[in-house]
């Protein structure tokens, strides 16, 4: 039973931290400015697209990335603090908001930039790397298959969130996961500090 609890422990822990940084809902707004002008159908293929391709480089990032940086003799400790800077940069950005972002355009939206930078960021990439770390593999790739229907669902009804809560309310909830993005940062950061010097 333990066993049981402790696994249903990581998995939440893995899918919350990873929700946080990928910051769907957060999303909502940018996507709907890169996809003005389009209908209906023609938008939920290009969340589709976004979506599946942002998912793939997360997998591809979990498996490989941190054997990659390991071969270059780079520390877990080293990763962490640099991680935590990262993460610490871009909360501040979605603090203070992206609205850069919004005059972005592409040939190709759903790769560039709602795949990646927004969904699978540097913020998200080295996130799957940590998780793959700390907690394994397989919770690895269970919270980005969580994820990947999470942001899926919150996309394709954003018509009827931004309807119902409106955009200022889905641009507050994106500044509260920004925060905890920031204390999440803070904190990998301090632990990076502590092993380095006590090491």
């Amino acid at each position: 039973m333990g066993f049981v609890v402790e696994s249903l422990k990581e998995l939440w822990d893995t899918f919350l931290m990873l929700f946080i940084v990928v910051d769907s809902i957060g999303n909502i707004p940018i996507f709907y400015s890169l996809t003005s002008g389009m209908g209906r159908e023609e938008r939920i293929k290009i969340f589709e697209k976004s979506v599946a391709v942002a998912s793939a480089l997360l997998v591809f990032f979990a498996v490989f990335g941190y054997p990659f940086f390991q071969y270059y003799g780079v520390s877990f400790t080293d990763f962490k603090i640099a991680g935590g800077l990262l993460l610490l940069i871009i909360a501040l950005q979605g603090v203070f908001g992206r609205v850069e972002a919004e005059a972005l355009r592409s040939e190709d939206l759903a790769v560039v930039p709602m795949a990646t930078p927004l969904l699978a960021g540097p913020g998200a990439i080295y996130m799957v790397m940590y998780l793959n770390s700390v907690y394994g593999l397989l919770p690895t790739l269970v919270s980005i298959a969580l994820n990947t229907l999470a942001s899926y669902l919150i996309l394709t009804k954003s018509n009827v969130l931004l309807e119902k809560a409106g955009k200022n309310t889905i641009l507050v909830l994106s500044r509260i996961f920004s925060l905890l993005l920031a204390v999440l940062a803070v904190s990998l950061i301090r632990s990076g500090i502590y092993e380095a010097l006590r090491g």
